[in-house]
């Protein structure tokens, strides 16, 4: 199997993006734009002429390489044009182990791998909903607690509406939840901002807002990304009062209405966190796993404190 390895300036951008958008496996984390702002640094595994290939995402600490997951990058693994085995996927992070004595990574859903020794894997969710049948015939299939909560939204009138305030809606997301999400630093944030910007001027951005009844006090934001198959949920924000008033569930509901007939799939992202992962859960028809990856090769003393 002539699987190579690659530095960053050794990668073929062109090459490399055409087998992300052909790949069986696609996703936006794959783009060689989003890994270039938020990753600190990555070379890449390819397979042959770039039939598959593998982003490796990695920091140096101590003077040691590792492999790492950069904050707003759900997935990564092994993209290829075809379905990949379970040996080409196993071939993969070998190859990978062999480059880098440490790993954190999350593989994507279609990377299937066995643990066994020296290898540590753990499933994580990550919820979907297959668009483009309607919005009747989708929510028809809404859990029943779905329907009970938007039968009581009738009587609150909120109101969903367009935007176009990017840096507003990233600011009230860390605003929220910043201190919460301990491994993510300013830097990402404003790493983030700069994609979503070159994103937004490839209409490639989403954002949409839900207000109160007047149209005056914002209750919810979502910024979604967009590529040819999925739309991400990639932010949500919903303030103290918008709970109150369920914007939460009309805010999912309306973006399912806006684009119910695009084929496409609504990808949740995530979630292991178990309140999330039940609201995302009763809209969402399947869990689309992927799997945490991780493998450490230090020496000792280090091979201990990173247990």
């Amino acid at each position: 199997m002539n699987i190579i390895y690659l530095t960053y300036h050794e990668i073929d951008k062109k090459k490399w993006d055409d087998c992300i958008q052909h790949a069986v496996n696609g996703l936006i984390y794959a783009e060689s734009v989003y890994l270039d702002h938020l990753a600190a640094n990555w070379h890449a595994l390819i397979l042959g002429d770039y039939e598959a290939v593998m982003p490796l995402t990695w920091k140096r600490k101590w003077g040691i390489q590792y492999l790492y997951q950069p904050a707003f990058i759900q997935q990564g693994g092994i993209f290829s044009r075809k379905k990949l085995s379970e040996k080409t996927t196993r071939s993969f992070i070998e190859m990978a182990s062999l480059k880098f004595r440490f790993a954190e990574i999350n593989i994507n859903y279609l990377n299937i791998i066995n643990a066994e020794k020296g290898i540590q894997i753990k499933k994580r969710n990550n919820y979907v909903l297959e668009l483009g049948a309607g919005y009747n015939k989708i929510s028809s299939k809404y859990n029943v607690y779905i329907k009970q909560r938007l039968s009581r939204l009738a009587k609150f009138s909120l109101q969903y509406k367009l935007s176009d305030g990017l840096p507003a809606a990233i600011k009230l997301y860390k605003k929220l939840y910043g201190e919460r999400m301990a491994s993510v630093a300013n830097k990402d944030f404003l790493q983030f901002e700069m994609l979503c910007k070159i994103l937004n001027n490839q209409n490639r951005i989403i954002i949409r807002h839900v207000y109160n009844n007047d149209g005056k006090e914002l209750l919810a934001v979502i910024l979604l990304l967009k590529d040819k198959n999925r739309l991400y949920n990639i932010i949500s924000a919903i303030l103290p009062k918008g709970k109150k008033l369920l914007a939460n569930y009309f805010l999912y509901n309306e973006v399912i209405k806006e684009f119910s007939d695009e084929n496409i799939l609504l990808d949740f992202e995530g979630s292991d966190i178990p309140g999330v992962a039940y609201f995302y859960s009763k809209f969402a028809e399947k869990n689309q796993q992927y799997t945490f990856v991780k493998f450490n090769n230090l020496p000792l003393p280090i091979k201990l404190l990173k247990k």
